[in-house]
């Protein structure tokens, strides 16, 4: 009789209660670990027969505890689909699950869950190509994919879920929403300004910017966000900013002219 086959005669006689218990550490370190495997994929796909395909839409924490794995579980602190994983190494992602265990998105390690599940769904699932995430991770992905619960983790800003996942790889205003009131702030108009007209539309100053900028390039660019919050969708009102902008730069240059001026007299 092999190893796996004495694991599960000693498995069979307690579900037929011949036996009350397993035998003292029988779960213990990683013996016990692969004996665990061995019982659980016994039980699902023997003793109830669901295929593995169907593992993740028919088995729960309910499932594995009715039939006297929940001791074994917690010998390693594990919760329904750590068993499920220790039996099936890299088969599935928790989010495939209808369920996960109570607080599975909690503390610490919960929110490294939350993280890799979004990346999972984000990198694997959806295949979202890198430059294209700010404009498709917003409200409704999450809703779409299932992740309401993990979105509160990240005070349901579309911006903090990237900004965690990807720091600094992309600015507030790249992305479909940016924070509440973050265009009531001066210094974000101006960054995003900076960035838009400099970086993206490639004007070499504010000169040209006034001269040439007009709406349809808010929505080539897909800053429409900033052209409404900002300027109320008024180019005039765009056009005087740009005017202010020069304004403070040409005092700002004879300023410091003066200030030269007067150190080497």
């Amino acid at each position: 009789m092999t190893e796996r086959e004495k694991v599960i005669r000693i498995y069979r006689d307690i579900l037929e209660r011949k036996r009350a218990r397993f035998p003292d550490h029988f779960f213990v370190g990683d013996q016990g670990k692969k004996y665990l495997a061995y019982i659980t994929r016994y039980l699902i796909e023997e003793y109830l027969g669901i295929p593995i395909a169907q593992i993740p839409h028919c088995v729960g924490a309910k499932t594995l505890w009715d039939y006297r794995l929940r001791h074994p579980a917690q010998i390693h602190g594990w919760n329904f689909i750590d068993v499920i994983q220790n039996a099936y190494p890299g088969t599935f992602h928790p989010l495939e699950f209808k369920q996960v265990s109570h607080g599975y998105w909690q503390g610490e390690e919960g929110g490294k869950r939350a993280i890799e599940a979004v990346r999972y769904v984000i990198e694997v699932k959806c295949n979202i190509p890198f430059q294209e995430i700010p404009l498709k991770i917003n409200h409704h992905f999450f809703k779409q994919h299932g992740l309401t619960g993990i979105f509160s983790l990240f005070e349901d800003s579309p911006y903090q879920v990237i900004q965690t996942l990807y720091p600094n790889r992309f600015k507030p205003w790249e992305c479909s929403t940016v924070p509440m009131n973050f265009w009531k702030q001066e210094e974000n108009v101006i960054g995003a300004m900076e960035w838009f007209l400099f970086q993206q539309i490639g004007f070499s100053s504010y000169q040209e910017a006034l001269q040439q900028l007009s709406p349809k390039h808010f929505t080539i660019y897909r800053m429409t966000g900033l052209y409404q919050m900002a300027f109320s969708q008024r180019l005039y009102k765009v056009k005087q900013w740009i005017e202010k902008q020069i304004e403070q730069r040409s005092l700002c240059a004879q300023e410091n002219i003066q200030t030269e001026l007067s150190l080497n007299s």
